[in-house]
């Protein structure tokens, strides 16, 4: 690394968090939390002795703090959250190539890889702060309105995978910025991209459900499915997904060096 990397972070962070697309991020973090714990709260209180299935909707909650933290993870990763930060990734790659203000960094005397690698490091600092910002507001007004006898390590671990679900779409993000010069078409493009996955997704479910054992083994693979990798944090982790979002995360990051290396200076 460079001896000025550390400025080049400090300088990526500021950029990150100081756009719109990093105080929306960081804003609806917090809304989400909130809204979650208020959201629960309400449905527990509604609920009485309405049943669904004969089953009390009260009763199948899980009223305590971990509850709203499940809540709260499952909304933050629902669309909204990940799209403004597949839109900030764009914006600090893709935009900044657009408006050539990237000209002047690719010119000094730092290895191209580490502008990519001070980029990806305040993108992921966004990513966690988003994540810490949810846990905490969904945690503490959890905790306020609900039991908190519910041990913490399962869900929290799941906001850990959520990190690495964010880092892939982060690193995918930055591979399509680089074959673009604008925020808008990055977007579009990763959107057409989980489109297409989901459609690759839902033709191995149909080939499993006809009995083809290798789809079977396939599906967890498939990109898009390994990024909800975070939803295996109540007890069903699969190892397959690790991997796919493993593969994506190396793939993503060799592929997004190497286009960057050989881009021309704008």
């Amino acid at each position: 690394m460079p001896p000025h990397f550390l400025s080049m972070v400090a300088a990526e962070l500021r950029a990150v968090f100081l756009r719109l697309s990093g105080k929306a991020t960081l804003t609806l973090a917090v809304l989400v939390g909130g809204l979650c714990v208020a959201a629960m709260h309400f449905v527990v209180s509604q609920a009485g002795d309405a049943q669904i299935n004969a089953v009390n909707i009260g009763s199948s909650i899980d009223q305590s703090w971990r509850g709203t933290l499940a809540w709260a993870l499952t909304l933050r990763n629902f669309f909204v959250l990940p799209l403004l930060l597949v839109l900030a990734g764009a914006s600090t790659m893709a935009g900044e190539l657009a408006d050539n203000s990237l000209r002047e960094v690719m010119l000094r005397p730092v290895s191209r890889v580490s502008i990519l690698l001070a980029k990806l490091v305040a993108l992921a600092a966004l990513s966690a702060s988003s994540l810490t910002l949810t846990a905490a507001v969904a945690g503490v007004g959890g905790a306020a309105v609900f039991s908190t006898d519910a041990e913490l390590g399962p869900v929290l671990l799941g906001y850990a995978a959520s990190f690495a679900s964010d880092l892939g779409l982060l690193l995918l993000t930055l591979l399509i910025s680089t074959l673009s010069r604008s925020v808008g078409g990055v977007v579009v493009g990763i959107v057409l991209y989980l489109i297409v996955d989901k459609g690759v997704q839902m033709l191995l479910k149909g080939a499993s459900m006809l009995g083809q054992e290798w789809a079977q083994k396939a599906a967890p693979f498939v990109p898009g499915n390994a990024l909800s990798v975070w939803e295996g944090w109540s007890g069903t982790w699969d190892e397959q997904k690790l991997i796919g979002l493993a593969a994506l995360c190396i793939l993503s990051g060799a592929g997004a060096a190497a286009r960057f290396q050989r881009m021309d200076v704008p």
